[in-house]
């Protein structure tokens, strides 16, 4: 098993904690967003981590890592990074986003998926969103799932929050026949003209775009539902919001840092 960190954003939005580093070194309670991961993932027995990395790149180097670069990350997104990875994906391969970090029950919820596609998703993304979003619709994606847990709309703008079954996290892991598929929806979503494609070129892509690719090119993506345990720092209010619930205490309602393994 191999997990690929997708670290190689500027994270503009973060600016001016990004100024002089990659986002994914970030820190949230003492421990950079980076090593957060790396150390869940090892003590979960994924010893195989991959970093794709872009802006500032060699400050992401880590002892037992391997750091592929993606020398287009100014003009390119998620997915063009993380198929500059793609000599590494093996035939079980987990994929994040490295401006995230989750707790070893979130991971272990994704390890014990059964399914060859997997995403996990929050059920309990909404108090999040209104502690981050003074208008959670607006950065909101749409998630419906199917009566056996099959994702069948991902990634696209709602108005209606209730309509928003859970929310995609960026954690995934794609095995066997779901590897094949991933690289087969990054083929059919350059020949095909989704609606997505008039808000950004394919280069520029979300992972979710990819997702919703292969749910439409016909593939099983299964949800994994959790409550909570992770966080997304992708602004600097983001960033800002989360110190100041570390220091009086009350974080753990989202994240317990204090669960992430000793390194």
């Amino acid at each position: 098993m191999t997990a690929v960190i997708l670290a190689a954003g500027r994270g503009s939005r973060l600016h001016p904690y990004t100024e002089r580093c990659p986002k994914p070194l970030t820190e949230l309670a003492g421990m950079t967003l980076l090593d957060r991961q790396i150390t869940t993932l090892r003590a979960a027995g994924v010893s195989d981590i991959v970093v794709a990395t872009g802006y500032r790149g060699a400050m992401l180097e880590r002892p037992g890592t391997r750091r592929i670069d993606n020398p287009r990350w100014r003009e390119t997104n998620m997915v063009e990074t993380l198929f500059c990875a793609q000599s590494a994906f093996g035939d079980d391969v987990i994929v994040s986003y490295g401006d995230i970090v989750y707790e070893p029950r979130v991971l272990a919820a994704l390890l014990q998926s059964p399914h060859d596609v997997s995403v996990v998703v929050d059920r309990n993304w909404r108090a999040l969103w209104e502690l981050r979003f003074a208008d959670p619709a607006g950065d909101a994606e749409s998630l419906r799932m199917d009566g056996d847990g099959r994702i069948v709309d991902i990634g696209n703008p709602v108005t209606d929050l209730d309509a928003v079954e859970a929310q995609y996290m960026g954690l995934m892991r794609f095995r066997g026949p779901g590897v094949a598929a991933l690289e087969a929806a990054r083929a059919s979503m350059a020949a095909h003209r989704r609606p997505w494609q008039e808000r950004r070129p394919v280069a520029k892509a979300y992972m979710t775009d990819l997702l919703m690719e292969m749910v439409l090119t016909g593939n099983a993506v299964h949800a994994v539902p959790v409550e909570g345990g992770w966080l997304e720092v992708d602004t600097a209010d983001d960033y800002e919001r989360y110190a100041a619930m570390i220091a009086e205490g009350s974080i753990a309602v989202f994240f317990d840092p204090a669960r992430t393994p000793a390194p």
